[in-house]
């Protein structure tokens, strides 16, 4: 079902860029959505197959949310939002 909605979620993107111009904004403004999506997805993803596997000790369960949310935070803050502000100053740019 994920694969599908995918595949659906790729196509109406390609339909969105074929309908509009080719403007480096529109490509820009695709990055960004696609990254920040993908962030969404990959974290969280991560984050629920990664806890289901885990044993039921609770003590494990929790240690790993914490190391998990730590190194999230660390990777989306040090890396992730710097890349997409400077995105955004490029799309600002063009206007």
């Amino acid at each position: 079902m994920f694969i599908k909605a995918f595949f659906f979620l790729i196509f109406i993107l390609i339909i969105f860029l074929l309908s509009t111009n080719f403007k480096k904004r529109t490509l820009l403004f695709t990055a960004k959505f696609s990254l920040q999506l993908g962030i969404l997805l990959l974290f969280v993803g991560g984050f629920i197959k990664l806890f289901l596997i885990l044993p039921s000790n609770s003590y494990i369960k929790f240690i790993f949310f914490i190391i998990y949310m730590w190194c999230t935070v660390g990777i989306n803050v040090n890396f992730m939002i710097p890349l997409i502000n400077l995105i955004d100053i490029e799309i600002g740019k063009d206007n």
